[in-house]
C-alpha cells in the first residue's frame, strides 16, 4: 500500500508524493499555496482516476520518467527511471495503489515544541 505524503517547501508552498511500500518517491505533485490545495487534488485525483493518462518521456541521458495529466493539465512528474522496467513498475504501483493510499499530513513542525531539556 502506498502513501500520499504532503509536505512544506522551504517557499511557503506545498506539495504532496506519492510513496510506494518502500517509502520511495514515484511522483510528485506541483506546488501549491495551501494544504487545502493538495486536498483538493488529491481528491479529484481519486475520483477521476479513470480518466488520468500518464505521458512518458525520456531525458536527454536516457532515463526515462512520466508526468500525470488530467485533461491536458499536467499534476506532477515521476521520478526518473534507470530502465524501462522499473518505470513500468513505478507506473503499475501507482496505478494499482493510488485509491486506496492513507494521507500522511507532514506540514506540522512537531519538533519545535520540544525543549533542550527533553533533547
Amino acid at each position: 500500500m502506498g502513501t500520499l505524503v504532503i509536505s512544506k517547501k522551504e517557499n511557503n508552498t506545498y506539495k504532496y508524493t506519492y510513496n510506494n511500500r518502500k517509502g520511495n518517491a514515484i511522483f510528485t505533485s506541483n506546488s501549491y499555496s495551501s494544504k487545502a490545495q493538495c486536498l483538493s487534488e488529491i481528491n479529484i485525483l481519486k475520483r477521476n482516476f479513470s480518466v488520468i493518462t500518464f505521458v512518458h518521456y525520456k531525458t536527454p541521458s536516457g532515463k526515462m520518467f512520466f508526468k500525470v495529466n488530467v485533461n491536458n493539465h499536467i499534476l506532477g512528474v515521476s521520478r526518473k527511471f534507470t530502465t524501462p522496467l522499473l518505470m513500468e513498475k513505478g507506473l503499475n504501483d501507482l496505478k494499482n495503489n493510488f485509491l486506496t493510499s492513507e494521507v500522511l499530513d507532514f506540514t506540522e513542525d512537531v519538533f519545535s515544541t520540544l525543549t533542550e531539556e527533553i533533547i
